[in-house]
């Protein structure tokens, strides 16, 4: 738990930070192109000056992926919360598909995916050496990851214990129901929760 608590008072962000990363995901959620987006329209909408942004990026790229990470933690935070009130795994892994549809909602599920890798913009080697400046902090998330994964076997529901095989099932069966988000129109035979539930059983499949 104290690493899980590490996490959270790790992303305490700036005022004027933060306003700048919920302006590019408002841009996010209105369907804008990444290469359209300019820094200082992040900034007129966050109600700072242009040259504020350089204060704390080097780069729109920086400021692009610090949006991500920044609504990323904020999930995770959602999930810690559960974990902390005792929540069952069953419930963490339903909060989750609430998430995943509020964020469909918001930014289009997979399309903001597609948007990003098509963008050429964001592909290049600015937007890879962001990337690689940030994933030092995934440490950061192994104390999330060990308690969930302690809390599934304590409880009988899965017996594999190795965290990678535990990601790896979740967030494979997490990007399928992505998809059937994504294309709900084909899939009309298929209900809401026939598709959640459908989601959670292959999940423990995957890991008994």
């Amino acid at each position: 738990m104290e690493q899980m608590g590490m996490l959270q008072e790790g992303y305490v962000y700036p005022p004027k930070v933060k306003a700048m990363y919920e302006a590019v995901l408002e841009l996010f959620a209105s369907g804008r192109e990444l290469s359209s987006i300019k820094v200082s329209e992040i900034t007129a909408k966050a109600g700072i000056g242009k040259g504020t942004a350089y204060e704390y990026f080097s780069s729109k790229e920086e400021m692009i992926i610090g949006a991500m990470r920044y609504e990323a933690i904020r999930h995770l935070g959602l999930v810690m919360d559960l974990i902390r009130e005792g929540q069952s795994f069953q419930e963490i892994i339903f909060k989750g598909l609430d998430m995943m549809e509020a964020a469909d909602k918001r930014f289009g599920g997979l399309a903001l995916v597609a948007r990003i890798l098509r963008d050429s913009t964001m592909t290049g080697s600015g937007f890879l050496d962001v990337l690689e400046k940030q994933k030092e902090e995934c440490s950061l998330v192994q104390g999330f990851t060990k308690r969930l994964l302690e809390m599934a076997v304590d409880s009988g529901i899965i017996k594999e214990t190795q965290p990678y095989k535990v990601w790896s099932a979740i967030i494979t069966q997490l990007l399928f129901y992505a998809f059937y988000l994504e294309h709900r129109e084909w899939m009309a035979d298929v209900s809401r929760e026939e598709a959640r539930e459908f989601t959670y059983q292959s999940i423990l499949k995957i890991l008994n």
